[in-house]
């Protein structure tokens, strides 16, 4: 049997580890200060829904706006004016050419095909305002007032009656005093003009002026207002009146979606914008007002959202009406939101706030160190190549980051420390089992009690490469997800593949001998590819496959592979129990194995049981690292879902030996029997 080679680290690594674990800490407290601080949210709701809404309830606008404040809505978004909208809300009188017939009208008569908006009583205010939009909308040529037996009448020729009433108008002053006057926020959601101008930006913002509480703007559609080519005057308007940037989160929850010059308008702001979370309307329709509450909470203390826009249901559920069921689902995650100690109000925008470059050097130093004192577990490297090969690639990275703007770099060696600790985490594990193996079976709580420790152990050192993640990509450019980690998949699979090869180097798995040498490696692959293959081994294979589509499709930004309804249970119970919701992988499958591959060497269990419970238990370890790459999560809900996850693996990990234990006993006991019979 051959033996693994043996090198010594460089002193010079691990105290270079040390160091960049030092800065990434004080990294990370600088961080999780910013993030505790980002604790108010404004819970929005539209404004024209509701009052639509209102006008089939028998309680007064009054009793709905109060019974809205009473749940937590704290300001209500005004969207661009319609005609066909004001129609719906008696604020004027859509009218066609049939309609006008039998009006008198002075100097003039009815146009056929005409479109005619009338004034109403008591609403002059409206029909003002609208009229000034016609008229900067489409000129004062194409739009005509009339003096009419009915009072002031606009004229509207040269497009369909429809287009006319669908057109985009404008954001209504009036409307937005009213929100205001009844002591909400407001929220502008601007759709941008064709061949935007100058003029139109400040037409816009000359509406606003003097609206007290505007705390955000949400641009509606698929452009900005002012893109392409003046998003700059749009953005000196909103920084006159102090109006925060809105972007709407992606509906796969992962950064925005697209609107032509938001990006632009983001980056000229240093991030410091907000993100919103809505449900669309017809995933709304799909899910229970528990479910819809749901999504608004995690969303909340996950990723960074700090607007809510809550949609109205179209139907009411449990026999209540439209708006009572929206109040109530708003109600449910106001009260979850306010247990996790939130505020709600004007948003907290994140400021636009960047790690200090020597800190954050320090951290790339040390990861780089661990690259270098992991990398040797694999190959044997004297002090001296350690040494240079550590030099070399600091100086590289140091110069790269001083002439580049560092983004790619420091991703790079976040992606290797979320490879490399786990992996190293591992294979120091594997080193410690071969020291304490020895020739007899250790004892059952002996060993226990060893799984329990080893597992603590391993998870700590792995979380160096969690602290460096965390320091290396903590700023608003990632917190707000205009740049996101990239190679989460290769999380989940490299440290698998790495911890096999060192497996195979440090055990004597494959025909008795290890492969820890240049013709081992050589021999072994010659061997494997020309071996004899059962039939029953294309079923494995086939099986494996599937567990790796599963485990690498259900990791990451996205879902690739749906989730059954018994672990939507899990997951919401967990959601409402514990601070953080630990991954399933980590406290069901990973550590539990892990724990159990310690049990098995120490008890000499066959050696390929062993190998298979290993290569389980880095499943567990890697995605406590990896839970560190979603930087858009709070760093101390990612430190606490560890945390979780490791408690609830130790112990269904002793329950999971007990068992196996129980279940050995048992059958052993029978066997017994059975000789005894014979």
């Amino acid at each position: 049997m051959h033996t693994a080679k043996k090198t010594k680290h460089s002193l010079v690594l691990i105290l270079c580890i040390i160091v960049g674990l030092i800065s990434a800490l004080y990294l990370v407290v600088e961080r999780n200060t910013i993030e505790k601080a980002q604790n108010h949210i404004e819970n929005i709701i539209d404004y024209d829904a509701v009052l639509r809404a209102n006008a089939f309830e028998k309680r007064s606008q009054k009793e709905a706006f109060d019974a809205l404040k009473e749940a937590g809505v704290t300001a209500f978004a005004i969207y661009d004016r319609t005609l066909e909208k004001a129609n719906d809300a008696g604020e004027i009188k859509l009218l066609s050419s049939q309609d006008m017939s039998n009006v008198r009208i002075n100097g003039s008569s009815i146009k056929p095909g005409a479109t005619y908006v009338a004034l109403i009583t008591g609403k002059e205010g409206y029909y003002k305002e609208i009229r000034e939009d016609l008229y900067h909308r489409i000129s004062k040529e194409k739009v005509k007032e009339l003096n009419t037996s009915i009072g002031p009448v606009l004229e509207l020729q040269g497009a369909t009656a429809d287009s006319y009433a669908k057109m985009n108008l404008g954001v209504s002053r009036i409307q937005a005093m009213e929100v205001a006057n009844r002591g909400f926020n407001v929220i502008i959601r601007p759709t941008n003009y064709r061949n935007v101008t100058p003029e139109d930006i400040k037409y816009v913002f000359n509406r606003l002026e003097g609206v007290p509480h505007v705390t955000g703007i949400i641009f509606a559609g698929k452009e900005a207002l002012g893109a392409p080519n003046h998003i700059d005057e749009t953005l000196e308007a909103m920084n006159t009146l102090h109006i925060p940037l809105v972007g709407i989160e992606a509906v796969n929850q992962l950064q925005y979606e697209p609107q032509l010059g938001f990006l632009e308008m983001s980056e000229k702001k240093n991030y410091s914008v907000g993100r919103v979370y809505t449900i669309a309307k017809e995933e709304l329709k799909k899910i229970t007002p528990e479910e819809a509450a749901q999504r608004f909470y995690i969303s909340d203390i996950e990723r960074n959202i700090r607007y809510n826009l809550f949609p109205i249901y179209e139907v009411g559920q449990n026999n209540e009406t439209v708006l009572q069921t929206t109040i109530n689902y708003i109600q449910s995650a106001n009260d979850k939101l306010s247990a996790k100690g939130y505020k709600f109000g004007a948003a907290d925008i994140y400021p636009a706030y960047t790690q200090n470059p020597l800190l954050v050097v320090l951290t790339m130093i040390g990861s780089i160190a661990l690259f270098v004192y992991v990398g040797q577990m694999f190959i044997s490297m004297s002090q001296h190549k350690q040494l240079v090969l550590f030099f070399a690639l600091s100086l590289l990275s140091i110069v790269a980051f001083i002439v580049t703007s560092g983004t790619l770099l420091v991703q790079i060696w976040a992606l290797s420390a979320a490879v490399m600790a786990p992996v190293g985490a591992m294979v120091m594990l594997m080193e410690e089992w071969r020291r304490s193996g020895g020739t007899r079976p250790v004892g059952p709580w002996k060993s226990t009690i060893f799984a329990v420790f080893y597992l603590i152990v391993a998870a700590l050192f792995a979380a160096i490469g969690g602290m460096y993640i965390s320091a290396l990509l903590g700023n608003t450019k990632f917190f707000m997800e205009f740049a996101i980690f990239r190679g989460v998949k290769l999380t989940f699979v490299l440290p698998i593949i790495l911890v096999m090869i060192a497996y195979l180097q440090r055990f004597p798995l494959w025909k008795g001998r290890m492969i820890n040498t240049r013709a081992e490696a050589k021999k072994f692959i010659r061997e494997f590819l020309t071996m004899d293959v059962k039939i029953y081994v294309f079923f494995v294979a086939a099986a494996l496959g599937a567990v790796g589509w599963v485990f690498v499709g259900r990791s990451g930004h996205t879902a690739g592979v749906p989730v059954p309804t018994f672990e939507l249970v899990l997951r919401r119970f967990l959601e409402n129990t514990l601070y953080a919701r630990p991954r399933e992988k980590e406290f069901i499958i990973g550590h539990p194995l892990l724990m159990l591959a310690t049990f098995a060497f120490l008890r000499k269990w066959p050696m390929v049981i062993h190998f298979v419970l290993t290569l389980a238990g880095v499943i567990g370890i890697a995605s406590m690292v990896e839970t560190f790459c979603h930087i858009r999560t709070p760093v101390f809900m990612s430190i606490m879902r560890g945390y979780d996850g490791l408690l609830l693996g130790c112990a269904l990990g002793v329950a999971l030996i007990l068992a196996v234990r129980l279940v050995i006993y048992i059958s052993q006991w029978a066997m017994r029997r059975e000789d005894c019979h014979e």
